[in-house]
């Protein structure tokens, strides 16, 4: 069995230091701190206040209610010659019996515009558009040269981090 995952708290972490998740939320604070200092009305200056305390956490909801809805780990099981793959929304187990599998440096199958998931400087997770314009499922922490390319009864998997090709070894060692 290998398995390679990340945590909600990865997640987190790696929201609230993404730097255009950063740089957004400078300008917003930015924003908001000049009106609280500008604004007379009591009312208003405490809505200003719970908007600035409550954005981080508007921020990381969406990982807290995956992760009360079952969602303990993001990333890849490999047992069985199955890949059990949970990069959210997706989480699916695939059959690489009936696989091709390979091990690419090639720019065409990098992920190009995220579809539907999550996109940040260190993580993507779901549907993207690769380079090549396929549309596949991404798993990708942190950024490697090498990433493994699935094609499982036409559809594609990318997974994408260090080491990556440990993943690719031991598939391609439990098919011989």
């Amino acid at each position: 069995m290998l398995e390679y995952k990340i945590t909600p708290l990865d997640l987190v972490i790696h929201t609230l230091t993404d730097p255009i998740l950063l740089g957004i939320m400078t300008i917003i604070y930015l924003i908001f701190g000049y009106f609280l200092f500008k604004i007379k009305s009591k009312k208003v200056r405490i809505i200003i206040l719970v908007i600035l305390i409550a954005l981080p956490m508007l921020y990381i909801l969406p990982i807290l209610v995956n992760t009360l809805l079952g969602w303990q780990w993001y990333g890849y099981e490999l047992r069985d010659h199955k890949l059990h793959i949970k990069a959210w929304p997706v989480d699916e187990i695939i059959d690489l019996n009936d696989s091709k599998v390979f091990l690419t440096k090639s720019e065409e199958w990098r992920p190009k515009i995220r579809v539907f998931g999550i996109g940040m400087h260190e993580i993507g997770m779901g549907y993207f558009k690769l380079e090549n314009g396929i549309k596949a499922v991404v798993f990708r922490y942190e950024n490697s040269e090498e990433f493994v390319v699935i094609n499982a009864s036409g559809k594609y998997y990318v997974i994408i981090h260090p080491g990556v090709d440990r993943l690719y070894r031991e598939i391609k060692g439990e098919e011989k």
